[in-house]
């Protein structure tokens, strides 16, 4: 224990000889390389590197100043709270996680020394040295990188799709009324587009319900009049039903009064089926512009992208769906998937979806829910 103290106090943690007074990302990538653009999230104000090779966590600012360092050493699973308490003391400060316990030690203004707890194996499950006079975190402002990945694009198809999710991300921190995630908070939400059908809709619909979690569906309209008694099965199990168009067209593509019409008639349709008109919509692709946003707010919805995309509409394997998931799990993201006649390993990988998430801690949530917002009108 002395001997994470001792680095600490050099702002130091034990994984690791970098600290959070001078190092900086480009040092750390000349001696460790690059985690990748799968392993870097934007977090508030900040960003997060993460090597697992090297059981290691940077947090650093757009410039590439380290402020946080965590260490996930598995010596520290073997300390418990009242090791901690016995060596170093009282903590200044005891905050409550969703599952966890973050006890705080302040050696200067500058360092804070971290632990946090799992409440499920009452030990530490990491430490985080951290620098709050370098930067803190604005939670009002947490958008994350949107995350997900295929082999089966083109380089230029999946360039493209970068430069979709990076304009998106940046977009959003100027539209109140667009939603890419939820809050930093232990909870996420399932979401899935292009249905209802007769064939898998109904089998995530089953699954959701045999595991007691809610699911979001943005049905297309046009869809919804052909299979009514599917969208009120969805509704009646508990699930949000939310709009995703009528003919699920671009609608940047259209005319104000068409965009309008859009919105309108997928609206109508659903709520002709379930008595309740949606308050949420996700257009089609993600494809959004300052006058839907304006249509959509005068009508009452709220637009809903995404924060993690399983492709599952590219690289369908179950696996990969799986994996997409898996690898890139945070608080408050929002998980595209779809439930057309198509997407039968969407239906395969949901189980284990639902498992991994829960296994992590996290709770499965409708959108209204997550976001705080109404989910219908």
């Amino acid at each position: 224990m002395s001997i994470i103290v001792n680095h600490a106090k050099k702002g130091e943690a034990d994984s690791s000889s970098f600290n959070v007074f001078s190092s900086t990302m480009q040092e750390v990538k000349s001696h460790w390389g690059g985690p990748g653009p799968a392993k870097t999230d934007h977090v508030g104000n900040g960003y997060y590197a993460t090597y697992d090779d090297k059981n290691t966590v940077f947090g650093f600012t757009a410039e590439g100043k380290i402020y946080d360092i965590r260490s996930y050493n598995k010596q520290l699973k073997t300390i418990s709270l009242s090791d901690l308490k016995k060596v170093l003391g009282e903590p200044a400060e005891i905050r409550a996680g969703k599952g966890e316990q973050i006890l705080v030690y302040s050696f200067s203004e500058e360092v804070q020394l971290k632990f946090i707890l799992s409440n499920e194996t009452e030990k530490v499950d990491h430490l985080s040295v951290y620098n709050q006079t370098i930067v803190l975190p604005n939670e009002d402002n947490y958008i994350l990188d949107i995350k997900g990945n295929s082999n089966q694009l083109t380089t230029n198809a999946w360039n493209t799709m970068q430069n979709w999710r990076n304009d998106i991300v940046k977009w959003k921190e100027n539209q109140p009324n667009l939603y890419v995630n939820g809050p930093n908070e232990k909870k996420i939400s399932l979401t899935f587009d292009d249905g209802p059908d007769n064939n898998v809709t109904p089998q995530v619909i089953n699954i959701l319900h045999n595991y007691k979690v809610t699911g979001n569906f943005f049905f297309i309209g046009s869809e919804a009049e052909k299979y009514p008694q599917v969208v009120k099965n969805a509704y009646d199990n508990g699930n949000v039903i939310l709009s995703h168009s009528y003919h699920h067209v671009d609608l940047t593509t259209l005319t104000k009064e068409k965009q309008i019409n859009e919105i309108t008639q997928a609206g109508n349709a659903i709520y002709s089926i379930i008595g309740k008109e949606p308050a949420m919509i996700r257009p089609p692709y993600g494809e959004t512009n300052e006058m839907l946003i304006d249509n959509a707010t005068t009508k009452g919805y709220s637009i809903i992208i995404w924060s993690i995309d399983t492709l599952d509409w590219s690289q369908m394997e179950a696996e990969n769906i799986i994996k997409n998931v898996t690898d890139n799990l945070r608080n408050g993201d929002i998980i595209l998937m779809h439930s057309d006649s198509e997407k039968t390993e969407t239906a395969k990988a949901l189980p284990k979806i639902i498992k991994a998430v829960q296994e992590r801690g996290f709770k499965i949530v409708g959108l209204d829910e997550l976001l705080g917002i109404k989910a219908y009108q």
